[in-house]
Protein backbone atom coordinates (compact mmCIF):
# COMPACT_ATOMS: atom_id res chain seq x y z
CA UNK A 1 0.00 0.00 0.00
CA UNK A 2 2.63 2.30 1.20
CA UNK A 3 4.73 1.66 -2.06
CA UNK A 4 1.55 2.17 -4.43
CA UNK A 5 1.62 5.60 -2.42
CA UNK A 6 4.88 6.82 -2.92
CA UNK A 7 4.57 5.71 -6.85
CA UNK A 8 1.16 7.72 -6.65
CA UNK A 9 3.33 11.13 -5.27
CA UNK A 10 5.86 11.08 -7.69
CA UNK A 11 3.22 10.49 -10.75
CA UNK A 12 0.32 12.81 -9.69
CA UNK A 13 3.10 15.90 -8.64
CA UNK A 14 3.72 17.98 -11.75
CA UNK A 15 7.00 19.58 -9.23
CA UNK A 16 8.11 16.33 -8.78
CA UNK A 17 7.94 14.98 -12.37
CA UNK A 18 9.67 18.65 -13.69
CA UNK A 19 12.49 17.76 -11.39
CA UNK A 20 12.88 14.16 -13.16
CA UNK A 21 12.23 15.54 -16.54
CA UNK A 22 15.23 18.01 -16.13
CA UNK A 23 17.46 15.01 -14.72
CA UNK A 24 16.13 12.43 -17.36
CA UNK A 25 16.80 15.29 -19.95
CA UNK A 26 20.68 15.62 -18.38
CA UNK A 27 21.32 12.58 -18.55
CA UNK A 28 20.07 12.23 -22.27
CA UNK A 29 22.40 15.37 -23.11
CA UNK A 30 25.71 14.03 -21.22
CA UNK A 31 25.28 10.45 -22.95
CA UNK A 32 24.79 11.57 -26.28
CA UNK A 33 27.64 13.27 -25.79
CA UNK A 34 29.92 11.39 -24.79
CA UNK A 35 29.08 8.50 -26.61
CA UNK A 36 29.73 10.73 -29.79
CA UNK A 37 32.90 11.83 -28.04
CA UNK A 38 33.89 7.64 -27.09
CA UNK A 39 33.15 7.15 -31.31
CA UNK A 40 35.42 9.56 -32.00
CA UNK A 41 33.56 11.89 -34.31
CA UNK A 42 35.00 14.60 -35.19
CA UNK A 43 34.32 18.03 -33.35
CA UNK A 44 31.78 19.35 -36.23
CA UNK A 45 30.04 16.01 -35.98
CA UNK A 46 29.46 16.79 -32.16
CA UNK A 47 28.33 20.53 -32.59
CA UNK A 48 25.84 19.11 -35.26
CA UNK A 49 24.28 16.66 -33.17
CA UNK A 50 24.24 18.81 -30.38
CA UNK A 51 22.60 21.04 -32.60
CA UNK A 52 19.95 18.84 -34.54
CA UNK A 53 19.43 15.30 -32.66
CA UNK A 54 19.43 16.63 -29.32
CA UNK A 55 18.13 20.71 -29.71
CA UNK A 56 14.83 20.15 -28.63
CA UNK A 57 16.46 18.44 -25.29
CA UNK A 58 18.72 21.85 -24.94
CA UNK A 59 15.26 23.73 -25.06
CA UNK A 60 13.18 21.44 -23.28
CA UNK A 61 15.40 21.84 -20.64
CA UNK A 62 15.86 25.36 -20.42
CA UNK A 63 11.77 25.17 -20.29
CA UNK A 64 11.69 22.86 -17.45
CA UNK A 65 14.69 24.90 -15.59
CA UNK A 66 13.02 28.14 -16.05
CA UNK A 67 9.51 26.74 -14.72
CA UNK A 68 11.95 26.35 -11.32
CA UNK A 69 12.80 29.62 -11.08
CA UNK A 70 10.60 33.09 -10.32
CA UNK A 71 11.54 34.30 -13.91
CA UNK A 72 9.88 31.16 -15.35
CA UNK A 73 6.13 31.15 -13.58
CA UNK A 74 5.99 34.83 -14.57
CA UNK A 75 6.38 34.21 -17.90
CA UNK A 76 4.68 30.94 -18.04
CA UNK A 77 2.38 31.31 -20.87
CA UNK A 78 5.31 33.15 -23.18
CA UNK A 79 7.74 29.49 -22.26
CA UNK A 80 4.54 27.55 -23.62
CA UNK A 81 4.14 29.70 -26.85
CA UNK A 82 7.96 28.77 -27.53
CA UNK A 83 7.84 25.43 -26.74
CA UNK A 84 4.57 24.81 -28.60
CA UNK A 85 6.69 26.77 -31.65
CA UNK A 86 10.04 24.16 -31.06
CA UNK A 87 7.62 21.29 -31.41
CA UNK A 88 5.70 22.50 -34.53
CA UNK A 89 9.35 23.03 -35.72
CA UNK A 90 10.29 19.17 -34.89
CA UNK A 91 6.67 18.32 -36.49
CA UNK A 92 7.24 19.51 -39.87
CA UNK A 93 10.94 18.62 -39.78
CA UNK A 94 10.01 15.15 -39.22
CA UNK A 95 7.31 15.15 -41.71
CA UNK A 96 9.98 15.91 -44.53
CA UNK A 97 12.41 12.90 -42.81
CA UNK A 98 9.10 10.84 -43.99
CA UNK A 99 9.17 11.82 -47.83
CA UNK A 100 12.79 11.53 -47.66
CA UNK A 101 13.39 8.50 -45.93
CA UNK A 102 10.61 6.72 -45.90
CA UNK A 103 10.32 3.66 -42.57
CA UNK A 104 8.15 2.74 -39.90
CA UNK A 105 10.57 4.51 -37.11
CA UNK A 106 10.44 7.60 -39.22
CA UNK A 107 6.49 7.59 -39.71
CA UNK A 108 6.24 6.44 -36.03
CA UNK A 109 7.95 9.42 -35.19
CA UNK A 110 6.29 11.86 -37.35
CA UNK A 111 2.68 10.67 -35.50
CA UNK A 112 4.20 10.97 -32.16
CA UNK A 113 5.64 14.13 -32.61
CA UNK A 114 2.16 15.61 -34.30
CA UNK A 115 0.01 14.22 -31.57
CA UNK A 116 2.13 15.64 -28.93
CA UNK A 117 2.09 18.79 -30.63
CA UNK A 118 -1.93 19.16 -31.15
CA UNK A 119 -2.35 17.65 -27.61
CA UNK A 120 0.60 20.41 -26.15
CA UNK A 121 -1.33 23.49 -28.15
CA UNK A 122 -4.68 22.42 -26.77
CA UNK A 123 -3.46 22.10 -23.68
CA UNK A 124 -1.30 24.87 -22.68
CA UNK A 125 -3.49 27.88 -24.96
CA UNK A 126 -6.82 26.75 -23.50
CA UNK A 127 -6.44 29.54 -20.60
CA UNK A 128 -4.72 31.96 -23.40
CA UNK A 129 -6.21 34.40 -26.04
CA UNK A 130 -4.39 32.17 -28.34
CA UNK A 131 -6.83 29.66 -27.86
CA UNK A 132 -9.96 31.42 -29.85
CA UNK A 133 -6.77 33.31 -32.58
CA UNK A 134 -6.04 30.28 -33.56
CA UNK A 135 -9.97 28.84 -33.53
CA UNK A 136 -8.78 26.01 -31.68
CA UNK A 137 -12.32 26.21 -29.95
CA UNK A 138 -13.72 25.24 -32.94
CA UNK A 139 -11.50 22.19 -32.62
CA UNK A 140 -13.73 18.86 -30.90
CA UNK A 141 -10.81 18.58 -28.29
CA UNK A 142 -12.47 17.79 -25.71
CA UNK A 143 -14.53 15.24 -27.69
CA UNK A 144 -12.05 12.97 -26.28
CA UNK A 145 -10.94 12.08 -22.89
CA UNK A 146 -7.63 13.77 -21.48
CA UNK A 147 -6.30 9.82 -20.63
CA UNK A 148 -6.67 8.85 -24.02
CA UNK A 149 -4.57 11.51 -25.09
CA UNK A 150 -1.91 9.96 -22.69
CA UNK A 151 -2.29 6.97 -23.88
CA UNK A 152 -2.25 7.41 -27.14
CA UNK A 153 1.13 9.06 -26.86
CA UNK A 154 2.55 6.58 -24.49
CA UNK A 155 1.50 3.40 -26.83
CA UNK A 156 3.27 5.77 -30.12
CA UNK A 157 6.33 6.32 -27.98
CA UNK A 158 6.62 2.59 -26.70
CA UNK A 159 5.98 1.76 -30.22
CA UNK A 160 8.48 3.59 -31.86
CA UNK A 161 10.89 2.01 -29.07
CA UNK A 162 10.19 -1.17 -30.39
CA UNK A 163 10.84 -0.01 -33.95
CA UNK A 164 14.14 1.35 -32.81
CA UNK A 165 15.09 -1.69 -31.37
CA UNK A 166 15.00 -3.44 -34.21
CA UNK A 167 17.33 -1.32 -36.30
CA UNK A 168 19.89 -0.20 -33.58
CA UNK A 169 23.37 -1.53 -33.93
CA UNK A 170 25.24 -1.12 -30.56
CA UNK A 171 24.08 -0.71 -26.85
CA UNK A 172 24.40 3.08 -26.85
CA UNK A 173 21.94 3.73 -29.38
CA UNK A 174 19.31 0.68 -27.22
CA UNK A 175 20.01 3.38 -23.98
CA UNK A 176 19.21 6.28 -25.76
CA UNK A 177 16.21 4.85 -27.75
CA UNK A 178 15.08 3.68 -24.16
CA UNK A 179 15.59 7.22 -22.90
CA UNK A 180 13.68 8.79 -25.36
CA UNK A 181 10.84 6.55 -24.79
CA UNK A 182 10.80 7.32 -21.39
CA UNK A 183 10.86 11.15 -22.02
CA UNK A 184 8.20 11.05 -24.15
CA UNK A 185 5.60 9.12 -21.81
CA UNK A 186 6.92 11.38 -19.07
CA UNK A 187 6.46 14.98 -21.19
CA UNK A 188 2.84 13.69 -22.03
CA UNK A 189 2.19 12.81 -18.34
CA UNK A 190 3.29 16.59 -17.40
CA UNK A 191 1.11 17.89 -19.95
CA UNK A 192 -1.57 15.62 -18.67
CA UNK A 193 -1.50 17.03 -15.16
CA UNK A 194 -1.37 20.71 -16.41
CA UNK A 195 -4.39 19.93 -18.26
CA UNK A 196 -5.98 18.59 -14.82
CA UNK A 197 -4.94 21.46 -12.91
CA UNK A 198 -6.69 23.26 -15.28
CA UNK A 199 -10.00 21.24 -15.11
CA UNK A 200 -10.06 21.50 -11.43
CA UNK A 201 -9.33 25.49 -11.40
CA UNK A 202 -12.33 25.87 -13.44
CA UNK A 203 -14.91 23.68 -11.29
CA UNK A 204 -13.48 25.46 -8.13
CA UNK A 205 -14.60 28.88 -9.99
CA UNK A 206 -17.78 27.41 -11.35
CA UNK A 207 -18.68 26.79 -7.34
CA UNK A 208 -17.45 30.28 -6.17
Amino acid sequence: METKTNERIWYDNPNLLTSILIGLIAVILILSQSFAVKNNLAVTDILGSLLNYNSIYILTLVYFVALKIKIGKKYFDFLNILLILVYFLISVASLFTVFQSFGISSLISCVLNIVLLFYLTYTFTKETKFYKDLKLDQIPFDEVAQEWYFYAISVLAIILFVADLIVVENMQAVILATLNCVYSILFARYIYLYNNHLERKKKKEVKE
